[in-house]
């Protein structure tokens, strides 16, 4: 006779931003923590919970969900009431990271042949082509249409679970660094470690670059 256990039930709209796998590894790692089972939903289409679908939170089809900054900026403004943040983020390894600080950067790729003609600054690609993912993406357009406010630009410079489950949760991933045997898994994805995370690190910054929201950039490429 199979064994009950409870299940928690995730959902990621990070792939493929981010390799399923390392979804897969945090089911792993609530499985052996918390002796549960769990089910990982996997959704490419969209970054965050489709707004022209039914809820799934409110219709208990998922207990976690992991989604971008700009989708829970969404279901937070909307005053969402089956959401609850879960109180902790990620540490990834970066070169610019040297504090080891929670968060995410953003990083500017161009062409090679940009090299020859000394790109240093954003501002020396002024009129070239600038392609993103996501019109809704604090990283990969929100953040460049602030920065371009900040130097006098504009976009034309370019052509539910129960608390205790959810402590349960919490610890689980901030014991990880304890653990040579998990951190070395997550290591290999980037993330150093998981630290405390609050409502308050979606307010100020990420709050003024939600704030443009109603401004896109020119055109959007593939």
């Amino acid at each position: 006779m199979a064994h009950t256990k409870p299940e928690i039930r995730l959902a990621t709209y990070m792939c493929p931003s981010h390799p399923v796998q390392l979804y897969e590894l945090i089911q792993d790692l609530l499985e052996e923590t918390l002796d549960c089972y769990t089910s990982l939903i996997y959704e490419s289409r969209n970054p965050g919970p489709f707004p022209d679908r039914p809820d799934p939170f409110g219709t208990d089809k998922v207990d976690i969900a992991f989604m971008t900054v700009a989708a829970y900026m969404k279901l937070r403004n909307d005053n969402n009431a089956f959401i609850d943040l879960l109180p902790v983020t990620p540490v990834f390894a970066h070169q610019m990271n040297v504090e080891n600080k929670p968060g995410y950067f953003s990083d500017i790729i161009i062409h090679r042949d940009k090299k020859a003609h000394n790109v240093n600054t954003l501002l020396d690609l002024r009129g070239c082509t600038f392609a993103y993912s996501d019109d809704e993406s604090l990283s990969g357009s929100k953040i460049i249409l602030k920065t371009l406010k900040e130097k006098g630009e504009n976009a034309s410079f370019f052509g539910s679970l129960l608390t205790e489950v959810k402590q349960a949760i919490v610890k689980a991933f901030l014991n990880l660094p304890h653990t040579s045997e998990w951190k070395n898994k997550f290591a290999k994805f980037g993330i150093l470690k998981f630290v405390h995370n609050s409502d308050v690190a979606y307010d100020g910054q990420v709050a003024q670059m939600w704030a443009c929201q109603s401004e896109k950039l020119n055109v959007r490429y593939y």
